[in-house]
């Protein structure tokens, strides 16, 4: 089964467009969006007015992906994407069963810009003992936030990385977990793998039975 997993695209309608040709070109089984998808376009009185506006329009090229689209929002995300498909899922905090896999989310990440999709180490701990059953080793973890200590550290030094996630990964061990955030950390390591574009066009293609994995894109910044 092959995915293409991206992050971080902040509703950049360029880096949209050229994922949907990518898409198309590569035919993945599935899509999966680990986070901050939204943008603040201008000419709206309120962020939260803005990225509503620009979710709808998110959603419309989701649907354009012609694929089964997994997503869950991210800390720069205030409001939630209402797909306009059947096919477009949110992974956050449930199981989904795709193949010969299942999809498990999380979308908090640690307090960061003080946004929505935040919380305290301690609550991200409580939530995640209670979606300790739905992890197994045939799930694909997607959250927004890296665990402590693997891709996640950030440019002034330190890490932004959840100990909770970390701890659940190392009790349940899923086959892969894929995450973004932190945008100068894109890469794998082990069975992580952040996905976080940045305003770049860049994404992976991921075998879920192999765990191989390919970078399309050239890194670019969009126009």
């Amino acid at each position: 089964m092959r995915v293409i997993a991206c992050a971080d695209l902040h509703g950049i309608s360029e880096v949209y467009n050229w994922l949907t040709g990518v898409v198309k070109t590569e035919q993945p089984d599935a899509v999966l969006l680990a986070g901050d998808l939204l943008g603040v376009p201008d000419g709206h009185r309120t962020v939260e007015e803005a990225q509503a506006a620009d979710a709808h329009r998110v959603a419309g090229q989701l649907v354009d992906m012609n694929r089964p689209v997994f997503y869950l929002m991210g800390n720069d995300d205030l409001v939630d994407i209402e797909p306009l498909s059947d096919s477009i899922r949110s992974v956050h905090e449930t199981r989904i069963a795709v193949g010969a896999f299942n999809l498990v989310g999380y979308q908090y990440s640690l307090p960061f810009m003080g946004g929505t999709n935040e919380k305290p180490e301690r609550q991200i701990a409580e939530d995640l003992r209670r979606l300790d059953d739905l992890v197994d080793q045939n799930t694909v973890l997607v959250t927004h936030g890296p665990a402590h200590g693997v891709l996640d550290t950030v440019s002034i030094g330190g890490h932004a990385g959840s100990i909770a996630l970390r701890d659940l990964i190392e009790r349940r061990q899923p086959r892969a977990h894929i995450h973004g955030h932190i945008h100068h950390c894109f890469g794998r390591q082990g069975r992580h793998f952040n996905v976080a574009s940045g305003g770049r066009m860049r994404a992976m293609l991921i075998d879920l039975e192999s765990l191989s994995h390919q970078i399309v894109g050239d890194g670019g910044r969009s126009p």
